[in-house]
Formats: structure tokens, C-alpha cells, sequence
């Protein structure tokens, strides 16, 4: 009974706890997705890069052509770009990709995304083989992502960052994304609030304006109070 309470418990606890940043599993290709990488995506390799028909330079596409395992493509969050807190840290994109081969060999790396015109799966890119075998170098159930600002791609599993395309990014080995963010965030400036210049500047001048309405002002009102000497002493000349 112990034990059944204590699995429970357990249980219980990693349904709240939810899972860790970074450990997110790899996303469930959608079945459209599958479905042309399946069946469309060759008939369209063939069309826009195959040999035949008079064409000599194209590639010899024929019964061996394989597409291999397809990987959706992730990205960092805004938030872990700008240095702050993530979590998850990557978010996915409208790409996955396979590689492709013809007789054993790789010859590229397919891109299919969902044309949001028409909701339908659709070749992006056709990529050099080298960028197919470097991807291929992911480790399994590791999360694919591209870090299209430093032209670099990692495969994620858990905290454990491992770079397959070092880009610009600078990393050689493995890492971690608290390590990696580091390195390449752009941390936004902290406001401290306060009296911004230009209600400074208003402010000097408004008291500067009331300053001169003062003094210019302030003899005038003397004048009226006491009354003119001018007029007062022509009226005594008057009245002798």
C-alpha cells in the first residue's frame, strides 16, 4: 500500500513541477508534413533538379532514392535572444527536414515547410549534402535548432547543447543554452525612472518665462498702486 501511496505521490509531484527548460521532446511530425516527404517530395527533386529528358546536368534520380528520418526545425525564443529568462527556450518553426540519397549517397538536405497560402506541404530548399551529414550527427531524440543570426545549427537534448554547424556562434564542443546565451545575447537596457530631459528642459523654460513676465510686469504694477507723478504735478501747475 506504502509503495502504491508513495508512486502516487511521486507522480503527483512531476505533473506540477511540469518539465525542465530545454527538455522539451523532440515535435510529432504532422501527418500532411509526413505525407509528402513520403510520396511528393521526390516527384519534385525530380522535376526541378533530375537528368533526363535531354537534360544531362541534373541529378540521376531512380528506384534507390531514399528521404531519411525528418527533424522539425526549432529556434530560440525572443526572450532567450534578448538575455532574459525562458523557458522552454527554443519554440518550433514551420520547416523540417531530411536528407536525401540515391544510391547510398547522400546528395542533399530537403526543407519542406506549409505554404501558409495554401496550408499545404511544400519543398523549400534543396541543401548541399555536407549540410545533410552534419545534421545527421545529431544525436537521437535531440531536439533540432537552428540559429539562423550566427548561420549555426545545435542539437538540444535536455540542458546539453552540441553544436553541429559551428556558424559564428564560436562553440566548438558541447555546452549548455544558459552558457550559450552568454555569449550571444543582446540584453536590453534598464530605464531608471525618473525626470526625462525633455521635462527638464520645459521646465527651465517655463521658469524662465515667469521670470521675465515678473520683472517685466512688476513695475507697472508699482505705477498703479501709487499713482503717476507725472499727472499729479500737472495738476498742481494748474490749479496755482
Amino acid at each position: 500500500m506504502w509503495t502504491t501511496l508513495t508512486a502516487l505521490v511521486v507522480a503527483a509531484v512531476s505533473m506540477l513541477a511540469g518539465p525542465a527548460a530545454g527538455a522539451t521532446a523532440p515535435p510529432v511530425t504532422p501527418e500532411p508534413v509526413a505525407d509528402y516527404f513520403s510520396t511528393g517530395l521526390v516527384p519534385r527533386l525530380i522535376d526541378l533538379y533530375g537528368s533526363g529528358n535531354g537534360v544531362t546536368s541534373g541529378i540521376d534520380f531512380d528506384a534507390t532514392t531514399k528521404v531519411g528520418a525528418i527533424s522539425r526545425v526549432s529556434e530560440w525564443t525572443p526572450d532567450f535572444l534578448a538575455g532574459r529568462q525562458s523557458d522552454p527556450v527554443t519554440r518550433v518553426t514551420n520547416n523540417w527536414v531530411a536528407s536525401v540519397s540515391v544510391r547510398g549517397a547522400v546528395i542533399g538536405l530537403a526543407t519542406v515547410w506549409i505554404n501558409p497560402s495554401t496550408d499545404a506541404p511544400e519543398l523549400a530548399t534543396f541543401d548541399s549534402p555536407d549540410l545533410a551529414i552534419k545534421l545527421a550527427g545529431a544525436p537521437a531524440k535531440s531536439i533540432l535548432v537552428h540559429d539562423t543570426a550566427q548561420q549555426a545549427w545545435f542539437a538540444m537534448t535536455g540542458d546539453t547543447l552540441t553544436p553541429l554547424v559551428t556558424g559564428s556562434s564560436g562553440v566548438t564542443g558541447p555546452t549548455t543554452a544558459a552558457e550559450y546565451q552568454k555569449t550571444i545575447s543582446v540584453v536590453e537596457p534598464v530605464t531608471e525612472p525618473g525626470i526625462s530631459g525633455v521635462a527638464i528642459s520645459a521646465l527651465v523654460l517655463g521658469v524662465v518665462i515667469l521670470g521675465l513676465a515678473i520683472f517685466v510686469l512688476l513695475p507697472v504694477g508699482r505705477r498703479s498702486s501709487r499713482g503717476d507723478p507725472d499727472i499729479s504735478d500737472e495738476s498742481d501747475v494748474d490749479s496755482a
